[in-house]
């Protein structure tokens, strides 16, 4: 089930929709605190004081940008499982990595990553200009070089180089996004 309707429901003034989402998340969540702090009363206060905070947070939450509530929600828990162990004097910290049971073995932070890194290259390929935008499209549908051709009447190698001119293009723009020259992904 999507949460985007329900967080939307929230948001507009209906607290009731957040049991939804604490039923759906609470047992989950509480193991994963738990495994992160190893300690059964402590996971169960930082459980609560963790969808506390997510409701007041949620007028503040756009669904539209397509963050998954989800890993918000993990990434939060495990902030907050972090300052307590700090505060607590506590070093042994378990790395998030080691949580794969969020949405088929994925971690939340990858998650995150995953949906920021699609985001950018979506991003960029709306700024690309035509014609090259919609032959790396055609590209990246799995279309081959003869097949784009054959759809616009151009010769292979115009689109041999309209592919390259794109990609070096679709480079430029993801540096922006990844940290500069020699942080970008391949494409």
């Amino acid at each position: 089930m999507d949460d985007n309707p329900i967080i939307r429901q929230i948001q507009n003034g209906d607290a009731d929709a957040f049991a939804v989402l604490v039923r759906k998340y609470h047992r989950d969540l509480l193991r994963f605190i738990h495994r992160l702090v190893r300690d059964r009363h402590l996971a169960e206060d930082i459980g609560q004081d963790v969808f506390i905070d997510v409701y007041k947070s949620l007028p503040r939450f756009n669904p539209d940008r397509g963050t998954p509530f989800v890993a918000w929600l993990y990434i939060a828990a495990r902030n907050r499982c972090v300052s307590e162990l700090r505060r607590r004097g506590k070093t042994e910290i378990v790395p998030v990595e080691e949580f794969q049971h969020i949405s088929g073995g994925e971690t939340a932070e990858a998650m995150l990553i995953g949906h920021e890194e699609r985001q950018a290259v979506s991003d960029s390929l709306s700024r690309l200009p035509e014609p090259f935008r919609s032959t790396i499209i055609m590209s990246l549908q799995g279309a081959s070089v003869h097949d784009i051709a054959d759809r616009y009447g151009l010769p292979r190698a115009t689109i041999k180089t309209r592919l390259f001119r794109a990609r070096e293009r679709l480079k430029e723009l993801l540096k922006g996004y990844s940290g500069g020259v020699g942080y970008e992904r391949r494409i």
